[in-house]
């Protein structure tokens, strides 16, 4: 299976945002790399996309342990990456 289901995607973004908040940083890992405004910035749940980590198309597992949200601009540029 390709898709997260949705207990996935909640799991995994409410760890994301937790440590994100934390480090007072965003829960979009890839925002949280930049110096602009979207660097602190906490995305809601419906503003984020699941990805793979290692994609799908390379071996990718489709479970927890290979999920990250992204906010929806990274998720697009990502692609197969």
């Amino acid at each position: 299976m390709r898709i997260f289901d949705e207990n996935i995607k909640r799991r995994v973004y409410n760890r994301q945002t937790a440590e994100a908040k934390e480090k007072n940083i965003s829960n979009c890992p890839l925002c949280a790399l930049g110096h602009d405004n979207n660097a602190k910035r906490i995305y809601k749940l419906s503003e984020m996309d699941a990805d793979h980590v290692t994609a799908w198309s390379k071996g990718g597992s489709t479970d927890i342990s290979n999920c990250q949200m992204l906010c929806k601009t990274h998720n697009k540029a990502k692609g197969n990456k």
